[in-house]
């Protein structure tokens, strides 16, 4: 919804990030890949040949400085994990790994999760 504002950057890590979210309980599922196409769509970028063995969650994070770029990302990951109805203990602590990576106050997860629902639900 918003992921047209992040910049080229920004979008790229957007992207991995995505898709070690969705594979991060174990199953990429075909709602997760239909999100992750229609990000894609959004930012009008190709999607991306991820490699879950050089991935860095911490690599991605730094690639996405601008503090409205952090929470739209946020956000917009709140709805990737909750296309599929299911919040795991794995996505919970990815989660909490990139709300501490932008230092962001965890509130945010409650307010992103409520919303992200309530848009799905759409």
């Amino acid at each position: 919804m918003f992921l047209n504002r992040l910049n080229d950057t920004e979008k790229t890590a957007f992207l991995q990030l995505a898709h070690y979210v969705a594979r991060a309980d174990g199953n990429l599922s075909a709602d997760e890949k239909h999100i992750i196409e229609k990000y894609c769509m959004e930012m009008q970028i190709q999607d991306i040949e991820f490699d879950s063995k050089s991935f860095k969650l911490d690599d991605a994070l730094a690639k996405i400085n601008d503090k409205s770029s952090q929470k739209i990302t946020l956000l917009e990951i709140m709805a990737l994990i909750y296309c599929d109805d299911r919040f795991t203990k794995r996505e919970q602590e990815v989660i909490k790994a990139v709300v501490d990576g932008f230092k962001i106050n965890e509130a945010y997860i409650t307010i992103f999760s409520a919303w992200a629902k309530s848009i799905l639900g759409l």
